[in-house]
C-alpha cells in the first residue's frame, strides 16, 4: 500500500492521508521537467518580436456563453512562431530526454527541411473529437517519429507560442462572467490550482474562509478565478464527490479528486504566505500526491508527459 488507511482522516473539504515519500526518482523527474519549463521560457523570449495575433474581434456574448478568446483564431496563424520555437526548443529537449533524442532530432530536421510540416503538427495539436487520433498518426508518419514523441514535442512547442500570447490576450478576459473549469484564453484545462487569500467580494460564491481558488492553464499559463468547491471537468458541486487528498504533514499541498467523473488535479494553498512555489512547476512538486490519487483509481485532468518520457 502507498498509504496507511489507519491514518486516513476526514477534514474540512478534504480527506487527508499520508502519501509515499518523495523518492529520488520522483525528485529527478521533477528536475528534468522543471528544466524544460525554463527552456520554454528562454525560447519564448527569443520568438519574433511581433506575435501572430495582436487584435481580436472579441465577442463578449460568446465569451459569456463559454467560448474561449482564441477559439475564433485560425491555428495556422501560429506557423512562424511554431517554427521559430521548434528551432529553439527541440535541441534542448533532445538533451533533456536522451531516451527519445534521436526522434526529437528527426522531428527537428523534418521541420527544418519541410516547413510545411508545421501546419500538419498544428492541426493535430488543435484537433478534437474522433479525428484527433488520425491527425496524430498523420503527423507522426510525415515527420518520421512515433505518435507519443510527436504529441509531446508539438505540445511543448505550442506552449512556447501560447505562453507568449496569453499575457497579451488577458485584457479581454472578463472575470465576472467566466466561472468555467477550462481556460478563458485557449480553452485548455488546468494542470494545477492555487488557493490565495480572498479579496473582498459582493458574494461568497467564489470564496470561502479557506481562500480563493485560481487555476493555472496547462497550455498557455493563464491564471483565472474559479468556484471554490466545483469540479472543473464535470462541474459537480457535491462536496461528498469533489474532495481532496492531502499529506498530514503538509496541508498546504493537496490533490483534488472527483468521484463523479474520476479526475484529479493538484493544488497548493498559498493562504499561509507560502512563496516558494512556482505555478509553472507546482504540479511537479506535488507529483507524489498525484501518485496517491492514481493509486486510488483517479485519472489526471490533464495528462502529463512525465508519465511517459521521464
Amino acid at each position: 500500500m502507498w498509504f496507511d488507511e489507519r491514518k486516513f482522516k476526514v477534514k474540512e473539504e478534504a480527506k487527508a492521508l499520508v502519501p509515499p515519500p518523495r523518492s529520488p526518482a520522483v525528485t529527478a523527474i521533477a528536475k528534468v521537467f522543471a528544466d524544460l519549463v525554463d527552456r520554454r521560457a528562454a525560447c519564448r523570449d527569443a520568438l519574433p518580436e511581433t506575435p501572430p495575433v495582436t487584435e481580436l474581434a472579441f465577442d463578449p456574448a460568446a465569451f459569456t456563453e463559454g467560448t474561449p478568446i482564441l477559439a475564433g483564431v485560425d491555428p495556422l496563424a501560429f506557423r512562424e512562431d511554431f517554427l521559430a520555437a521548434a528551432r529553439c526548443l527541440l535541441p534542448g529537449m533532445a538533451e533533456l530526454f536522451p531516451a527519445v533524442a534521436s526522434e526529437l532530432n528527426t522531428l527537428s530536421a523534418a521541420l527544418a527541411d519541410t516547413p510545411g510540416l508545421a501546419d500538419v503538427c498544428i492541426e493535430a495539436a488543435f484537433g478534437d473529437g474522433d479525428d484527433r487520433a488520425a491527425l496524430w498518426d498523420k503527423t507522426a508518419n510525415q515527420c518520421g517519429v512515433s505518435v507519443p514523441v510527436a504529441a509531446f514535442a508539438v505540445d511543448e512547442i505550442l506552449k512556447v507560442c501560447l505562453e507568449r500570447l496569453a499575457p497579451l490576450m488577458a485584457g479581454y478576459v472578463q472575470e465576472e462572467t467566466w466561472f468555467r473549469g477550462y481556460c478563458p484564453i485557449c480553452g485548455s484545462y488546468p494542470d494545477v490550482g492555487c488557493l490565495v487569500p480572498k479579496e473582498q467580494e459582493p458574494t461568497d460564491y467564489l470564496v470561502s474562509k479557506s481562500g480563493q481558488l485560481h487555476l493555472h492553464c496547462a497550455r498557455c499559463g493563464h491564471v483565472w478565478r474559479y468556484v471554490r468547491i466545483k469540479c472543473p471537468a464535470c462541474e459537480t458541486t457535491d462536496h461528498e464527490k469533489f474532495t481532496s487528498l492531502s499529506a498530514n504533514d503538509r496541508d498546504d499541498e493537496r490533490v483534488y479528486t472527483c468521484s463523479e467523473c474520476g479526475i484529479f488535479f493538484p493544488c497548493v494553498d498559498l493562504t499561509g504566505g507560502r512563496t516558494d512555489m512556482r505555478l509553472e512547476t507546482a504540479a511537479l512538486d506535488l507529483m507524489h500526491l498525484e501518485f496517491v490519487a492514481a493509486e486510488r483509481g483517479f485519472k489526471p485532468l490533464v495528462a502529463q508527459a512525465w508519465n511517459i518520457f521521464a
